[in-house]
């Protein structure tokens, strides 16, 4: 199976987010979280973890709207 360079993009974003929200990156965020607690009013790991999350919904959501493999109709009887 070929990928397009779209789908590399689409994937590379999906393990950077995975590598990003958890340990060990998280743990360096909640060491640098003990000196700084809070960026822009709100907790700093919290903004981390949403920041990714908010990244990995929109690589999604460019997925679903560009990668054909990803799209799929089905027919009347919910088969292929």
């Amino acid at each position: 199976m070929k990928l397009s360079t779209n789908e590399k993009a689409v994937y590379a974003i999906f393990l950077l987010v995975l590598i990003m929200v958890n340990p060990p990156v998280v743990n360096l965020v909640s060491d640098y979280a003990g000196t700084h607690p809070f960026i822009l009013g709100w907790p700093t790991l919290l903004v981390w973890l949403n920041a990714w999350y908010i990244i990995a919904l929109i690589d999604f959501l460019v997925g679903v709207l560009t990668i054909r493999s990803w799209k799929k109709d089905y027919n009347e009887e919910g088969t292929l």
